[in-house]
């Protein structure tokens, strides 16, 4: 979610020392998530055992948990973990929730991270060592402290048993990340609820409409900023759009085109794209098409995901990434329960993720039924 300056994947044969830190980089039965009945934490690796097998020899571990458990507000065991962090090449924190605080009849109000798990991360960045933060969780959650305060940031929720190995994998770029994220992440719960298929509204907000809270003078007389749908201390946009996640490469898109802008009933609707590894090491790129019914008998999400499509390049490579989109793809259950497509204009775009720029228009002229 966060990789400043390409931190990740670390080096490991540049490093001598690093600092394992935080409530969740050892706990086998957190890991594993809500809904375990029969599962066994036996079989659990942590990120510190494997940190611990996986490592060169060369490299020397210091753990220091800090918190009894992800609410604890015990901070009594802070400085061993500074210290440790101050004589670090780089600091690993592991945060996050227990898995008893999410799933089902498990809601919090506050879903900023609990305890005081934000108040340590921000004492470990001001001893100035490099910081790669890893969160355990159940839910997505409110995190602009916690993206400001790291170098890097991994979004592990709770993944299983092998959640150790496979997160050493990824952060000594043994593996590359190449998940998405399923769900958009708020700045903060005044937000909630937001998530990117939802309708247009009265007075939709843009970039250039809103007004933030800091932005308005002292005294000023009462008025309207634009007459839009945003917050003044969050604007519109979630922190973290859906089907965002950043991979160890870049990639660019280029050349969106629609081998048709009329389609009947029966046809097919072919879209490309063409997507090249900007970066300088091989990676995976999610590439992802959303839809947008123009008019309806009833009121359509300002967009939709239809499709996405994994392409793995190396540096320099470009490939052409291909989708059909059919009259069943535009259908939706209308109000007298059918479902069906109806004909009008519709817009296409194709990106790594809902927020993706490139688009063009095609019209559905009739339909099957």
């Amino acid at each position: 979610m966060k990789n400043e300056n390409a931190l990740l994947p670390l080096d490991a044969a540049t490093l001598k020392r690093v600092a394992l830190i935080g409530p969740m980089a050892d706990q086998p039965y957190e890991q594993l998530g809500t809904w375990i009945f029969d599962g066994d934490d036996s079989f659990s690796q942590t990120p510190l055992v494997a940190s611990k097998d996986a490592r060169p020899a060369h490299i020397e571990l210091d753990h220091v948990k800090v918190l009894e458990s992800t609410r604890s507000y015990d901070l009594s065991e802070a400085e061993t973990a500074i210290e440790a962090a101050r004589n670090a090449d780089v600091t690993v924190v592991f945060l996050g929730e227990e898995s008893i605080l999410s799933g089902e009849a498990h809601s919090r109000a506050d879903i900023n991270l609990p305890g005081a798990q934000t108040e340590l991360l921000a004492q470990l960045k001001a001893t100035g060592t490099k910081l790669v933060t890893v969160i355990l969780a159940g839910r997505p959650l409110t995190l602009p402290e916690i993206v400001a305060n790291s170098d890097a940031l991994l979004f592990a929720w709770h993944p299983g048993t092998m959640t150790g190995p496979a997160l050493y994998d990824l952060i000594f770029g043994n593996a590359a990340p190449t998940a998405r994220l399923p769900v958009s992440f708020p700045k903060m719960v005044g937000q909630i609820p937001i998530y990117y298929n939802h309708k247009n509204s009265g007075r939709p907000a843009s970039d250039n409409q809103i007004m933030h809270i800091d932005e308005i003078q002292v005294g000023a007389k009462q008025t309207s900023f634009g007459m839009t749908a945003f917050h003044l201390d969050a604007g519109f946009r979630p922190l973290f759009p859906f089907g965002f996640g950043l991979s160890y490469s870049q990639f660019d898109y280029a050349g969106l085109q629609l081998d048709r802008t009329e389609l009947s009933a029966g046809e097919t609707l072919g879209v490309s794209v063409r997507v090249t590894n900007v970066g300088d090491r091989p990676g995976t790129e999610t590439v992802q098409l959303y839809i947008r019914d123009m008019a309806a008998s009833l009121t359509r999400p300002i967009r939709e995901l239809k499709a996405c499509k994994r392409v793995h390049l190396s540096p320099g490579q470009s490939e052409t990434v291909h989708f059909q989109l059919t009259e069943e793809d535009l259908a939706f259950y209308r109000r007298d329960k059918t479902f069906g497509a109806e004909p009008g204009a519709f817009k296409v775009w194709v990106g790594p993720n809902v927020d993706a720029v490139l688009v063009a228009d095609f019209v559905l002229k009739d339909v099957s039924n």
